[in-house]
């Protein structure tokens, strides 16, 4: 790929309000693109004081409202930018309302669904799970199944990332030398994560304190990998490294980009397969290895009907910032409207109460509905 090119001085002044905020936010920056030297030069030695990330976000909006450049870039920039001046805002003390801090960060509405879709989606799985009693102890059970070892999913995921790769090389064009790895972690309030590396290399994290699925592999790999995360990120990449778009430089946590991002990265696996393709992949070459018989065009509209619940954890988050709910009935929401098993729910829970990922829960499901429209 080409090298990673000096910002100019937009781009430097970006970066260094983003770097202000990481070092009060570690984790704010998701990936840094950019050279060592621009690094080195921007980064500052301690947590810059708040005022003044706040008053640097407002002159950095300014300058980008006069930036010559396209209308959709500006655009872009002055999203960005209004979401990290929030972060500034709140790292000063100002008590931001939980909607109005993710209408804010992400640009869009938060609204809660109605709770009749997620009943008409459970009676639709009532009749899609196998055996008799109670639905969500009928799909716990069903799922449990499939689940696997962490030594055997590393040996699925030699599997599924190669047919991954393959059909998306269909789609868009890989460099040659492009790389994913494997890691198997624990203590993590995520199932899955794409740690991008810069030159098209990504670390995908896969989190072993949840079962692990077989049926769900597919999924999560598409996701964090082909043609999700990794993909997206290499291919924004070369806006900063053949455009000099300096705000590509780096990948941030919180802001608008997340939405898309998150929203091609839950529609990846359908990008990849048919439902059909899905089955056949599954049935022939994922179970073999890993000794399970399955029933995959079973699973495939029990996934279906589940998708409809997937708006459950953002209802729980309003629930929980905006309504002040009590946490152990936030868990109680989503194992009733999730079909969480009590461990799934504390860990959604987890997340949705980290500082640092309370509002990214939205990008999820209205990312998709995004891409999807």
């Amino acid at each position: 790929m080409p090298d990673r090119p000096a910002l100019d001085s937009f781009g430097q002044a970006y970066a260094r309000l983003a770097f202000g905020l990481e070092r009060h936010i570690p984790g704010f920056i998701d990936a840094w693109l950019g050279s060592e030297a621009d690094r080195a030069a921007l980064e500052p030695a301690s947590a810059p004081p708040a005022p003044d990330l706040v008053a640097e976000a407002g002159a950095l909006k300014a300058q980008a409202a006069t930036l010559d450049t396209s209308p959709q870039r500006r655009e872009y920039l002055l999203k960005q930018i209004t979401a990290m001046e929030t972060v500034a805002r709140t790292l000063n003390g100002e008590q931001i309302p939980y909607r109005e801090e993710v209408r804010l960060l992400f640009d869009v509405e938060p609204a809660a669904k109605p709770e009749a879709v997620f009943e008409d989606a459970i009676r639709d799985l009532d009749a899609l799970a196998p055996g008799e009693g109670p639905v969500q102890e009928r799909l716990a059970e069903w799922r449990a199944q499939y689940i696997v070892s962490p030594e055997t999913a590393r040996k699925l995921v030699g599997v599924i990332l190669p047919e991954l790769r393959e059909r998306t090389r269909r789609l868009v064009v890989l460099p040659d030398d492009e790389t994913i790895e494997i890691s198997m972690v624990s203590d993590q309030p995520w199932s899955g994560y794409n740690w991008y590396l810069g030159q098209a290399r990504s670390r995908v994290d896969l989190n072993t304190d949840l079962p692990m699925y077989a049926y769900r592999l597919t999924d999560l790999l598409a996701h964090e990998g082909y043609p999700g995360h990794h993909t997206e990120h290499l291919l924004k990449e070369r806006l900063y490294t053949e455009q000099g778009f300096g705000e590509h430089a780096l990948q941030l946590i919180n802001t608008p980009e997340c939405l898309i991002s998150e929203g091609i990265a839950t529609t990846a696996e359908g990008m990849a397969f048919t439902p059909e393709e899905l089955a056949a992949f599954r049935r022939e070459h994922v179970y073999p290895a890993a000794g399970i018989t399955g029933d995959p065009e079973r699973e495939i509209a029990i996934n279906a009907a589940r998708a409809q619940l997937s708006s459950a954890p953002s209802n729980a988050a309003l629930l929980l910032h905006e309504f002040g709910a009590d946490p152990e009935d936030v868990v109680a929401y989503l194992q009733r409207y999730g079909l969480s098993t009590e461990a799934e729910a504390r860990q959604r829970l987890r997340f949705i109460s980290d500082p640092l990922w309370r509002a990214y829960i939205f990008t999820y499901d209205v990312g998709r509905a995004m891409v999807l429209n």
